[in-house]
């Protein structure tokens, strides 16, 4: 018996069946447009800018899957619904081709975990009308939704009504998950997995590439052919389906079956079709993505359409018995069986019903994102009293004249059938065909040749690593033909096991998830998938970053970049002691993963990165602009890329080296051991033995931390010029102001006297700063704290660490500096307590549009980075453009003359005017407290 479906009021649950495939798609090719579903409306009228966006937020408020994120959490993904999403819509004035446009724009892809995948852009005012572009993730929505979905954003425009409650899809992914534990479910499984094991084998049209030039399913080119199906054909359909107790599906199935017996040489097909899969009528109203799909073991012959039509019906009923087993699981049980792939072909008839809208307000076109879902897919939909017939083809696997040609002898096979479907098939003449090439042997592809063995090895020892972690399973030997799910995997402990295996996708692996397939997968892949090298578990601080580096809108803050500009010197040379460096410090060749227990590890025997060098003589300097930001900017893939990168730039009189890492394994001090380190390469000097990652110690208990930060506020009030956005911003700009040597000497001791280094004098001059701009006087800030030990090498041993500073009943500057030090001395007490430790306690609701805990940061410097010693003048030059982590960083420089401040902020948030304002009254400040640490801390406001 099915349990109950009811609303459960839950925002946070697993992903269906369906959404969970989707998902794993999404992680083999991050960002990939393949699964997006882009709307094309054309506005009637003028668009109204305000009732569009009263109906959007309507829209987003009625329907929970538009304001849903997807997140791994341990071991497994859930769907994360949010009280309030504001959908993102931009207004483009003028355009001459709005269409062009949109399908640029639509070919953008998503980041799940980021944001609700959905998007708005409007044109107005362009030649062809107004048009609106709604542009939304499949895992958010099916062609089932769109009837809803346009009716509710039609109601919602002209009247603004309200939004409505109810049922969910976080309440029916939950009930499916329940439906499918059921034994009798898993038994149907199994029992169609039988069946489709025995099938036929993939299918090879002319003209095909071997499997080996295809690349992972999200990242497949594919074109589409539309082509029209006149409205006496339909009718004719219709009549046939009729009369052989069949429906227009059976019938236009079965014409597919007979190009492709033309085309293919063979009678026998496994074809991927689509079901609704909304198996309540709870559901029918609900948007959402809950297509599935069901292969159908299909059979062509030499009899006539009619008994065709009439031999397949069963089976192509079965898309109504079988739509509620999901694919990726069918999928897995068929490759423990020893069969590879299901669904190369597919084939979709769409008659969706259309919406009840009584004076549309706009016509509406679904855009083609350049992507292919299958080697070979039809699609025939209603459209009025005639229908439209799709052909979309991967261009990685087939030609781009395959799709005209197919288009072609469908409509020929189809208009010759319906005109006599008792006249045998094998009498049938149609005036196209396939080319010449397209006869392929009825004979199945071979599944591959053998892997070597040592990939074979290596993927055993995969399987049986992985799947230990499995409370109560016992994995012993592992023989090559096993299958992950077989042996009681599943698909996140796939997700885990794969982490580690560079250049290796979900999709890949689950069309063949045994240790032979894992084998051939790591044979054909060039990075390396197993050494000698041990991994090293991560430190607190690189959890925290990679982390940081899954959230698509933070990744580039997380980099460290350094641009140096030479008078001089051998770039070839440069480029040698730059390789040399690289390969010399294991962190520099560190890939970080997830291990078989869901734990960060890295591995340290990747290959390094090598230097580039580019001829730059003659480039404008925009292009050489944007070719510096690339580098810096770019992010890094840290599973399978070393976390550096180098280019040397060759212009007409100088050299540039810009250089990167992932700030997961340089910290400053070993940016300058690096820069050290070039230069001794450079000049032909050994170099010392690198000095391996020290292992993470284990932090004071933060009790007195957390006790010392309890109650105070985890946010500050800062003089934004806009308001923040659902996503924070990293984009970033300086400004800068000295002290006179003076006044820089008598602010050092002012410090001293009352105990403060030059940091902690910083955060006080920072609390004062900012409690001049508003009534608050209780602050936490955060700095960075090094824990480097003696002789250390490359890595990351910085923590950040929380200060606050409170100057509450604070009077002067000499009082505020005693209490910055007593609440210094807590913070440096446990400046190892994990940051992320710290922000779970503190702020444990924490939202996207801004840094946990606080959004400023402090910090202090003796010295700017040496560059690299060529023997040639040198200088690093200023980052253009700048990312930074926080909305405001404050850093005093002191550089044994005088002491210099450097204001970071957030250009999205800040106008420049303002943060020299903010630069100014912390100069101001710094002077009042060198004159007089005994003067009032702050002028009355």
């Amino acid at each position: 018996m099915n349990p109950e479906l009811v609303s459960t009021g839950a925002t946070v649950a697993p992903l269906s069946t369906a959404q969970e495939r989707l998902w794993l798609i999404d992680q083999s090719a991050p960002g990939s447009p393949l699964y997006s579903v882009p709307l094309l409306l054309r506005w009637s009228g003028p668009v109204d800018i305000d009732a569009l966006r009263v109906a959007l937020d309507g829209l987003v408020a009625r329907h929970d899957v538009l304001r849903t994120t997807y997140h791994l959490r341990g071991d497994r993904v859930v769907q994360v619904v949010a009280d309030h999403h504001v959908l993102p819509m931009e207004v483009v004035d003028g355009v001459a081709d709005a269409r062009a446009d949109a399908l640029r724009r639509s070919r953008e892809g998503f980041d799940l975990a980021a944001a609700p995948p959905v998007r708005c852009v409007v044109w107005r005012g362009g030649p062809d009308g107004d048009a609106v572009l709604l542009v939304i993730h499949h895992i958010a929505v099916d062609g089932w939704s769109l009837a809803p979905l346009f009716e509710d954003l039609t109601d919602l425009y002209r009247a603004g009504s309200p939004s409505a409650g109810g049922l969910r899809y976080v309440d029916y992914a939950r009930w499916e998950r329940q439906v499918l534990d059921d034994p009798a479910v898993r038994e149907r499984l199994r029992r169609r997995a039988d069946t489709l094991a025995g099938g036929p084998p993939p299918v090879r049209l002319g003209g095909a590439r071997p499997m080996a030039e295809t690349v992972p399913e999200g990242d497949r080119p594919g074109r589409q052919v539309v082509f029209d199906i006149d409205e006496h054909l339909v009718t004719a359909a219709d009549e046939l389906a009729r009369l052989t107790r069949g429906t227009p599906f059976t019938v236009f199935l079965a014409v597919y079956l007979e190009t492709l017996r033309r085309w293919a040489g063979r009678t026998e097909f496994v074809v991927g079709t689509y079901a609704v899969n909304r198996p309540h009528p709870e559901l029918e109203r609900l948007v959402g993505f809950f297509v599935n799909t069901v292969p159908l073991v299909l059979r062509a012959g030499q009899g006539t359409f009619r008994e065709l039509v009439a031999a397949n019906r069963a089976e192509a009923f079965a898309t109504l018995r079988h739509q509620r087993l999901p694919f990726d699981r069918l999928t897995a049980e068929v490759a423990a069986r020893g069969r590879r792939g299901l669904a190369d072909l597919g084939f979709a008839y769409q008659n969706f019903p259309a919406p009840a809208v009584d004076d549309p307000l706009w016509t509406f076109e679904l855009l083609h994102t350049g992507t292919a879902k299958a080697d070979l897919l039809l699609i025939v939909e209603n459209v009025g009293t005639a229908a439209r017939g799709t052909v979309e083809f991967a261009t990685d696997r087939y030609p781009d004249e395959l799709g005209e040609r197919f288009a072609a002898d469908y409509q020929a096979v189809l208009a010759a059938v319906l005109a006599d479907p008792d006249r045998p098939l094998s009498e049938v003449r149609v005036p196209h065909g396939p080319p010449a090439t397209a006869v392929a042997s009825p004979v199945a592809e071979a599944a591959g040749e053998a892997a070597p063995r040592r990939a074979l090895r290596t993927a055993a020892e995969l399987f049986r690593r992985t799947l230990s972690t499995v409370e109560g399973l016992a994995v012993g030997a592992v023989d090559d033909d096993d299958n992950f799910f077989t042996l009681g995997g599943n698909s996140l402990l796939a997700i885990t096991m794969l982490a580690g295996a560079a250049e290796v996708s979900p999709r890949e692996f689950l069309a063949d998830p045994t240790v032979a397939g894992l084998a051939r997968l790591l044979a054909r892949s060039p990075a390396p998938t197993a050494s000698s090298a041990p991994d090293r578990s991560v430190t607190p601080t690189q959890e925290r970053m990679w982390l940081q580096d899954r959230m698509s809108h933070l990744r580039a803050a997380y980099l460290v970049p350094s641009v140096v500009e030479f008078d001089g010197g051998d770039a070839d040379r440069l480029a040698v002691a730059v390789d040399r460096v690289l390969a010399h410090h294991p962190a520099l060749r560190s890939r970080f993963r997830l291990d078989r227990a869901s734990k960060r590890v890295a591995r340290t025997d990747g290959p390094p990165a090598r230097t580039a060098i580019t001829d730059v003589a003659g480039w404008p300097a925009d292009k050489l602009a944007d070719h510096v930001a690339a580098l810096c900017w770019t992010p890094f893939t840290l599973a399978t890329e070393a976390p550096t990168r180098a280019e040397i730039l060759v212009g007409d009189t100088g050299r540039v080296l810009v250089l990167c890492a992932h700030h997961i394994v340089l910290d400053g001090a070993s940016r300058q051991l690096v820069f050290d380190q070039i230069g001794a390469a450079y000049r032909g000097e050994p170099l010392p033995d690198p000095t391996a990652h020290p292992p993470a110690g284990r932090p004071t208990d933060p009790a007195e931390l957390l006790a010392a930060l309890a109650g105070a506020p985890t946010d500050i009030t800062l003089p934004h010029d806009r308001p923040r956005g659902a996503r924070q911003s990293i984009a970033a700009a300086v400004v800068r102001r000295r002290l006179d040597p003076a006044t820089s000497t008598r602010l050092r001791a002012a410090g001293a006297a009352a105990g403060c280094g030059l940091l902690l004098t910083t955060a006080a001059l920072t609390a004062a700063t900012l409690a001049r701009y508003s009534e608050q006087r209780d602050f936490l800030f955060v700095f960075p704290w090094s824990d480097r030990p003696a002789g250390a090498g490359v890595g990351m041993f910085v923590n950040t660490v929380p200060l606050r500073v409170d100057l509450r009943d604070t009077h002067t500057w000499r009082e505020a500096l005693e209490r910055v030090t007593a609440a210094g001395a807590v913070s440096y007490r446990h400046a190892d307590v994990p940051f992320t430790e710290v922000a779970a306690a503190l702020h444990p609701r924490r939202d996207l549009g801004r840094p946990p805990v606080t959004p400023v940061y402090v910090d202090a410097a003796s010295a700017a980075p040496r560059p690299p010693d060529l023997g040639v003048p040198a200088h690093l030059k200023r980052l253009t453009p700048l990312k930074a982590k926080h909305e405001l960083e404050f850093l005093a420089l002191d550089t044994g003359d005088a002491v210099e401040f450097e204001l970071t902020y957030l250009t999205d948030l800040f106008d420049r005017a303002t943060a020299e304002a903010v630069a100014d009254t912390l100069l101001s400040a710094a002077v009042d407290l060198a004159a007089d640490s005994r003067s009032p801390l702050m002028e009355p406001r």
